[in-house]
């Protein structure tokens, strides 16, 4: 039945894909243009280019010139708006949160348009101004204990975590058990660590079992040459909370990413496999928790935490891609 599902997933994903290219612009995207067919695929949306672009032409007739709205989220927030009914409303309602959390003295760059699509997204769980209090506590917390390696490329998990947490001083805590553990595995001290560590207070019971797991799987992953590292840590985090055989799991994502590597746009020069493997990982992850969630014996506490783990598959797979995007720059 997952094979059923992952193979739906990759097709709507190639899909999404090829329709991105019809969107005005589109060249512009750059990696970003990865997140935005991921994040329709992992829903089972379709993208229409048409409404994208009407959605780019909301955006940009509410916003300066300088607007952080025109990077990086622009194609992203776009599509995300093409699904909505009364898409200049939620615009408007996406940048008030934003000015908020200006306000809040969140750090005003490219990562804040998410932080408050974040939030906006999320309002039936959280009200508005709990949000941002709550993850600004929880932000702050990450600062104080890694003053060197937190930034605002952590807000989106901050703010996972502040929506999703029952408990947020035990979650915070539980993070920092997590990143000093993982780190006595063998993972080295830093930011791609702590984002893993991160992921990890999802894990309704806290185990010592689900870092372990996390081990198991990036080594089965190197095992398979599937190898997911560096920024894409907190996907193996996502998937060690998923409850499957862990072999299979890994072999399903290499399938998935051989299959990819023979479309055009996928290949090692134009994407690069690392890239690639990051992608695959989501596309099987996504698949898995929606089969899951679909079960018919499934408690509700489960489903909720389901229902995060897809959440946190878009939120990781984003901020990774921003990171990879940020580094090709860089190098360039």
């Amino acid at each position: 039945m997952q094979d059923n599902i992952i193979n739906n997933k990759l097709n709507l994903f190639i899909k999404n894909y090829e329709k991105t290219k019809e969107i005005k612009g589109a060249w512009q995207m750059g990696m970003m243009q990865y997140s935005c067919v991921l994040s329709s695929t992992i829903k089972n949306k379709n993208i229409n280019p048409i409404k994208v672009e009407e959605s780019i032409d909301i955006i940009k007739t509410n916003i300066g010139i300088f607007s952080n709205f025109r990077g990086n989220s622009l194609f992203y927030l776009a599509n995300l708006l093409s699904n909505k009914t009364n898409r200049e409303n939620e615009f408007k309602s996406i940048l008030n949160i934003y000015n908020k959390l200006k306000e809040n003295k969140f750090t005003n760059d490219s990562y804040l348009p998410f932080l408050a699509i974040i939030i906006h997204e999320n309002q039936e769980k959280m009200d508005i101004n709990t949000s941002i209090e709550k993850t600004k506590y929880v932000y702050e917390y990450m600062k104080n204990h890694h003053p060197w390696i937190t930034s605002s490329d952590d807000y989106c998990r901050a703010a996972l975590i502040a929506i999703n947490s029952k408990d947020i001083d035990n979650d915070l805590e539980y993070i920092e058990r997590s990143y000093n553990e993982l780190n006595s595995k063998g993972f080295y001290k830093s930011n791609n660590l702590q984002s893993l560590s991160h992921i990890m207070a999802l894990d309704k019971n806290k185990s010592e079992e689900k870092l372990d797991k996390v081990i198991r799987i990036k080594e089965l992953l190197e095992k398979q040459k599937c190898k997911i590292d560096g920024y894409g840590y907190p996907l193996i985090g996502v998937l060690s909370l998923i409850d499957c055989d862990e072999n299979q799991l890994v072999k399903q994502i290499r399938d998935v990413s051989d299959k990819l590597s023979e479309v055009k746009g996928f290949g090692n020069w134009s994407l690069g496999k690392t890239n690639r493997n990051m992608i695959s990982a989501s596309i099987v992850a996504s698949a898995y928790a929606e089969y899951l969630n679909e079960e018919s014996n499934i408690d509700s506490i489960s489903s909720n935490i389901l229902l995060e783990i897809i959440i946190a598959i878009e939120i990781a797979t984003m901020v990774a891609i921003i990171a990879a995007s940020s580094t090709a720059s860089a190098s360039n």
